[in-house]
Parts: C-alpha cells; structure tokens; sequence
C-alpha cells in the first residue's frame, strides 16, 4: 500500500512538471515562446522586387539566434523558443537574397563608391520574461531616394561626371543611428529621358553636396550644397522613415528645383552657391 502511494505522489509530481514547462525545444529547459508576427511587415509592401528577403536577429546577454525568410514566402507568423530575459528583435528587409547583412553585427555600411541598398529596419526590446511574449515587426525605411531631371536636354551625366558626397556612409540597425564616414557616390547615366535615382544613407549633418565634374580632365567645375537646402526646407535626419526627394535641374537659369517627399511647396535654390 505504501509502495503505491509513492507511485502516486511521483506520478503527480510528472504531471505538475510538464503542465508547468512544456519543452517544445531542446536548448531550454523552461523557455519564452517568442511570437514573431510578419503581418504588419507584410502589408506595409516594401518597395522591393520579387527577391526580397527578411532577416530577423535576436539578441541577449550576447547569444544570437537568426530566421531568414524570403518576403514572398514569408509566414504570418514565427514561434522561436528565447530564454526568460529581454531580448532585442532587429529585423532588416532588403533585396539582396545572397547577402548576409547581419551575419557579423548590426552595422551597415557603404565604402566610397557604392550606391546604397533600398534597406527597411526594426528593433525592439521585447521583455520574454514570462512563458510568451509577441513582437510585431514593421521595418522602418533607411534611405533616401534622390530623383534627378534635367529641364535641358536629359544628359545630365552625359555632360558631366555628378558625385554625391556626404559624411555618414550607413546606419547601425539596432538604433537607426548614423555611421560616420564618407559616402561618395558617382551617378550613373539616366534612362535616356532625364530620370535619375540614387539611394543615399542617412544624412545628420548639412554638408551633402552634389558635385560636377569635367567629364574627362577629372576636374571639378562647381558644387551645390544640397544639405544645407534640405535642411532649410525642413528635412528631418531623424525622421524614423527617411523621406525621399527629387532635385530638378535648370543648367539655363543656373537654379536647382529642391520637393521633399510628396510635399506639395518645391523650394528654389541657386544652382552654384
């Protein structure tokens, strides 16, 4: 009678243990569910092509965990067992499915020479205390688009060699923050009618400038401080989706054509101050 009793009482002890952890996965042995929920990410649509892909990176007291996914298979939602702790959620949405932009940190960064990526970020600090916890990611966009026209004759890069140079060079995605460095970009040509887009980082500072340089003697004929207009006309370096802005250019009455965004005033500047 004893001995069963004793059966009993450990029985008992079993079910009250695995009621009270349930370990869906090996590495705790009492975990947070951490829901990662793709929704919001999902039908925010970022202006990217079929090859785009989310990245998602977890990180506590310097353990990490990683889900690739690419954005047209991406699920709705995403269970990853974490330790009880806060942990940090960083998610990059970008289009370049080859590259692994979170592999050695959260920094991004751009040597001189290359056009920056049409890269969208998030991070949070998601308390996973208790046995769940859900984090709705909703990347935030990280670059700015320049549109350039030419009311002359649509050869703007055909008559001249155009460099956009500023000081920060990329964004850490933990914080949005700016990385300082230079950032040196040398325009392509246009698509034949006078349309120009380049992708630039997050500028802190007024001294972007737009550069113009003789086409085959590598001299340079004159430069507009476009940094110091977009601040006039209110860009905000801190804005947490960074705005694009298009710049139309009057070679004739030497005058530069400065729209923020969708705004609806388009602000006139000299062409060579």
């Amino acid at each position: 009678m004893k001995y069963h009793f004793i059966r009993f009482l450990f029985g008992c002890f079993l079910l009250c243990a695995g009621i009270g952890c349930t370990v869906r996965e090996d590495r705790f042995p009492c975990p947070c569910y951490l829901d990662i929920d793709y929704r919001a990410l999902l039908a925010a649509n970022p202006a990217l092509d079929t090859s785009g892909r989310v990245d998602v990176l977890l990180l506590e007291d310097g353990d990490r965990w990683t889900t690739q996914h690419p954005l047209e298979q991406c699920p709705e939602m995403e269970e990853i067992a974490v330790e009880k702790s806060h942990v940090q959620v960083v998610a990059l949405v970008h289009d370049k499915p080859w590259q692994d932009f979170l592999a050695e940190g959260t920094r991004v960064s751009y040597e001189a020479g290359n056009e920056m990526d049409a890269l969208y970020a998030f991070s949070e600090w998601v308390d996973c205390t208790d046995e769940e916890a859900c984090c709705v990611l909703y990347p935030h966009k990280q670059f700015s688009m320049i549109r350039f026209t030419d009311e002359a004759d649509g050869a703007i890069c055909r008559q001249y060699n155009m460099v956009i140079r500023g000081t920060t060079c990329g964004f850490d995605a933990a914080d949005f923050s700016a990385i300082e460095g230079e950032y040196l970009y040398t325009v392509q040509e246009d698509d034949g009618e006078g349309r120009i887009c380049v992708r630039i980082p997050r500028q802190i500072r007024s001294d972007l400038l737009l550069e113009f340089w003789e086409k085959d003697e590598h001299r340079l004929l004159f430069s507009s401080p476009v940094g110091v207009y977009l601040f006039a006309a209110g860009y905000d370096p801190a804005a947490i989706d960074l705005p694009d802005f298009s710049l139309r250019i009057d070679f004739r009455d030497a005058l530069l054509y400065l729209r923020i965004a969708d705004w609806q005033d388009e602000y006139i500047y000299s062409l060579y101050d």
